[in-house]
């Protein structure tokens, strides 16, 4: 189950990149940077920024995963096997989000969007508290 949640996070990773890539030749030389709790765009940047995201996702899924599979290995108190899945998930959810707004930032750039959408900020809280809930539940008592 852990190889396949890693293998769809890197997929998502891979995806965020090549929209990146293949949004920036064509994008306005000011993009949506920061997004307000309505989805709205309030910060604007330069159009090289639309790399942040994916760099950001790419560094963060990579340290977290070899803490994840080597270094806790090794510790004193390692983590259940229980909890290792929904370890997994939390990345997997951080690259669907970071992909997902790497997205929006170069569709709102093009007109096609407005924002991220109402719905984001509750549902990526709900996916995240319930992914934690689950991991809290699974390493409880350890």
């Amino acid at each position: 189950m852990i190889l396949l949640i890693d293998s769809l996070a890197i997929i998502v990773l891979i995806l965020g990149w090549w929209i990146a890539y293949g949004s920036y030749p064509r994008l306005p030389e000011t993009i949506p940077v920061h997004f307000g709790l309505s989805g709205e765009a309030d910060g604007w940047g330069r159009r090289w920024m639309i790399f942040l995201l994916p760099i950001i996702s790419t560094m963060i899924f990579t340290i977290q995963y070899l803490v994840f599979n080597y270094g806790m290995v090794s510790a004193s108190k390692p983590v259940p096997e229980a909890a290792r899945v929904p370890l997994h998930l939390l990345l997997l959810e951080m690259a669907v989000i970071f992909t997902y707004v790497t997205w929006r930032m170069s569709e709102h750039s093009f007109g096609r969007a407005r924002g991220l959408g109402v719905w984001f900020l509750p549902a990526t809280l709900l996916a995240i508290f319930a992914t934690c809930g689950w991991m809290a539940l699974a390493g409880r008592g350890h």
